[in-house]
This record gives C-alpha cells, structure tokens and sequence, in this order.
C-alpha cells in the first residue's frame, strides 16, 4: 500500500510527499546532515524520529528528541501511523494519506433523468454524490444517488426520501439548498446546489485555518443554526464534514434533513444516541433530551478543529466520548498560539459541559462573531479549494 505523508506547518503552507519523495527507513528532522526529511521548525530536534515501513502503516520511533513525538496527540517513544493518523513534531503535523486506487464509476458520464453526472465527489453509506448538470437550464448541481444495496431495501429508500422532503422544506442563505428528489431508471436522485468543498477538505488541504476564515464559518453557522431553532430543529451532527463552502467564501451547513424535531417541551428527544464522537455534546452522548445548544457544542468543537488543526481529543471513539463526559478541555491558546481573544472566549463557552453555562442559543453566537468581524474591518476573508494534485480521497456524505 502506497503512503503520502502531508506535512502542515504551523506557519505557511502545507506540503505533500508522494511515494516516490521519500524512501523509508528515513529520519524526520530539522538538519539535512542527520535527517532524509525535513521540517523546519525550531521546536524539533536535528533527527527527531525514525519512520520505517510495516505492513500496513509506517512504523515511527522517537529518536530522544528534546520535545516528543506525538502519535494523534499521544506522546510516543514507539508507534504505529495508519492513514488518517497524525503525527506531531515540535509545533508541525504530519498526516498520513493513502493513495486510492482510481475505480471506472460506471454512472460517471450517464445521463440520468435529465442530469449529465460528470464525475463522483465523494461517497458515504448512502450512496455517492457527484459534480453534475441540470442539462435543462444548463445548471450545475451536486447529485446524490442512493446506493444499489440501499435501493433494494425500501425501509432505507423509505428513509432517503423523507430526509430528502424535510431538507427541500428548507430555506436559508446558510444552508445547502435541496432542489429536487427523482426517481428515473430505478435510481433515486436528491438533486442539490453544488459547493466547492468542505471544512474537512479544506482542513486535510491546508491545516488549521486562520482566526479571520474561522469568524466567517462561526458567523455563518450561527446564522443556520439559528434559523434550524426558528424551525425547531436540532441538526445533531454539526462538524467539518458537514460544513461546505462555495466559489462566493460562503458556508454553509449540509444535511439539515437528518435534524430531530423538538416537542411541545422545546426538547428532541433521542430514540438513540447520535452524532460523530469528536463532535458530540455530552448530554447526547449521554442519550437524553437535547435542544439547540447540543448543536452549538458540537459548533465549538468544530471550531477547536478548524483553529488548531486537531480534534480536542484522541483515543478510540468510546475513549473520545468519555473525554467529552469528563475531561477538561486543554488549554487551546498552547495549540493555537495566534488565536485572538475574543475567538478563544467563545469557543471556550461554546464547549461548556453544561448547556446552561453555554450561551443561551445561536443568534447570540452569530451577533457575537459579526461584532469580531467589525471590530477588525471588512477584510475578513473565507477561504477557498486551491489547485491541488489529484489524489483520491472517500469523502463521507450521508
């Protein structure tokens, strides 16, 4: 199995090293006399750690540097990297990434019920969602289309189309806007606006973003998890998967169709606990009623992601989720030394243990980051996909 290794320094931009850059066993360091890889970051010893090649992963040992080696924030004197690990060196990450394979997808190129798909985006366990255009109106679109072991089971079809329905009932300036669901040729389309790219993609592109791109993202999720409360909604899976962006540096948020209803009591309550577990507000992992602020905990968490380029913990997901339950959260002005103040307070308060000690709904988070973005001007920029080499990633849509 191929590995590239993408290095992300806490300053500039990232770099990536394809197979053929780097020839295991190396060294990983900051002097070219003692390392084959170089990392310039003077938080790192001249040769830092080894990294020498097992089946399936690269085996890393630290080499007695001066401030560790850290397997996905473990620090390590050996360990395994698997794809999707990260190692840290002084203050520079390293993530590890396997090359897929290119596979003919044959419904890229077809023509379903007047929707040319051009290629795939990403796929997920509902099916696999593809660049397209509405031929009609000469409109690009992005269309998802329900997998074949979906399509044969009518209570996941079922499914399908109801999230399908409640997303098209929805309208905001910041959410993924849902056109249409068609059934042609025994497939089932959920035809929807196309976006660039993800906060995941952006974040596996280019690392941690900067305090001005992460104002934007919490201004605009502020803005659609205010109007999901308007709705009564609560999304239960706010993360960076979940957040895209468009050409135009707006973001907006993705699959507000799996929102839970809340009741008379102004409560969702779970028929099962749900969400991803680095996200997860603690009374719903804990399975109980939740309302709008279990979403703006997950927000916070998102953001700890975006600023620091790392989840704010590690470990197997029931370890992750306990952490949630229990575990301070780490000083986050040691892991993002640039973060401004006012960002730090409201991540801070958004990842509150206690509902009531967060703040009271989203349209105060949202007022609460246009106030930053005025107190510094308009120069506030999102960010955007850059040009990059093609390597082929899964992305998960649901």
């Amino acid at each position: 199995m191929a590995f590239v290794l993408r290095i992300r320094p806490v300053d500039g931009p990232a770099r990536l090293l394809e197979q053929g850059d780097y020839r295991l066993p190396c060294v990983v360091g900051r002097d070219s006399e003692f390392s084959q890889i170089l990392v310039v970051d003077s938080q790192i010893s001249r040769a830092h750690c080894k990294l020498s090649a097992i089946e399936g992963g690269i085996a890393v040992e630290d080499l007695a540097s001066r401030n560790g080696t850290w397997l996905n924030e473990n620090r390590i004197a050996k360990g395994v990297l698997r794809p999707g690990d990260s190692l840290r060196v002084g203050t520079t990450c390293i993530v590890c990434e396997t090359v897929v394979e290119e596979v003919a997808d044959p419904l890229e190129g077809k023509r379903l019920g007047g929707f040319e798909l051009q290629e795939a985006m990403g796929r997920g366990s509902y099916g696999t969602v593809y660049k397209a255009v509405q031929v009609a109106l000469s409109r690009p679109v992005a269309v998802k289309v329900l997998g074949e072991e979906c399509r044969s089971d009518p209570t996941r079809v079922q499914a399908f189309l109801e999230e399908a329905r409640r997303a098209g009932r929805l309208n905001h300036p910041h959410l993924v806007q849902v056109h249409d669901v068609v059934q042609v040729e025994g497939f089932h389309l959920l035809v929807m606006e196309l976006m660039s790219a993800s906060c995941a993609d952006l974040l596996r592109e280019d690392g941690a973003f900067d305090n001005d791109d992460c104002v934007r993202v919490l201004r605009d999720m502020g803005r659609a998890l205010a109007y999901a409360e308007s709705q009564r909604l609560v999304h239960r899976d706010v993360k960076p998967d979940n957040i895209l962006v468009n050409e135009e540096g707006v973001y907006k948020l993705a699959d507000l169709g799996i929102a839970t209803p809340m009741a008379a009591d102004g409560r969702a309550h779970q028929e099962r606990i749900y969400g991803s577990p680095q996200y997860v507000a603690p009374e719903q992992a804990r399975g109980g009623a939740i309302d709008g602020r279990a979403d703006l905990y997950a927000l916070g968490a998102t953001m700890w992601h975006l600023v620091t380029g790392t989840p704010i913990f590690a470990g197997n997901s029931r370890q992750i989720v306990a952490q949630h339950l229990n575990a301070a959260v780490p000083d986050l002005r040691k892991l993002a030394p640039k973060v401004t103040p006012g960002l730090e307070d409201i991540i801070q308060r958004l990842l509150q243990k206690e509902p009531d000690h967060r703040p009271a709904n989203a349209a105060e988070v949202a007022a609460f980051a246009e106030a930053l973005i005025a107190s510094v001007g308009s120069g506030v920029r999102a960010r955007t996909m850059k040009p990059r080499r093609v390597i082929r990633r899964r992305r998960r849509y649901r």
